[in-house]
């Protein structure tokens, strides 16, 4: 899924690229990126996850940070994939 924005006067577009499809309009322009770019940075998240788990199974023990940082990401990747 790719996504990319237009303008509409003061308003943002968001539109799927594949199907050409408004997906979503942000009242303000600036925010349009930022939605433009959530495919992406869920798969950013979901990468990072997976670095941060092969990490902590190489390095048996790691700062609690790190595993908060799992726990959030996993969180966070799970919310989004319940509305899916």
């Amino acid at each position: 899924m790719k996504w990319y924005t237009a303008n509409a006067g003061e308003q943002g577009l968001i539109i799927d690229e594949e199907t050409g499809r408004t997906v979503a309009v942000s009242y303000d322009k600036k925010d349009a990126k930022l939605i433009a770019a959530a495919p992406d940075l869920l798969d950013a998240l979901r990468c990072c996850l997976a670095d941060l788990e092969a990490a902590i199974g190489l390095l048996g023990e790691v700062p609690d940070c790190v595993h908060r940082s799992v726990y959030e990401a996993r969180r966070a990747i799970a919310e989004v994939e319940e509305e899916i």
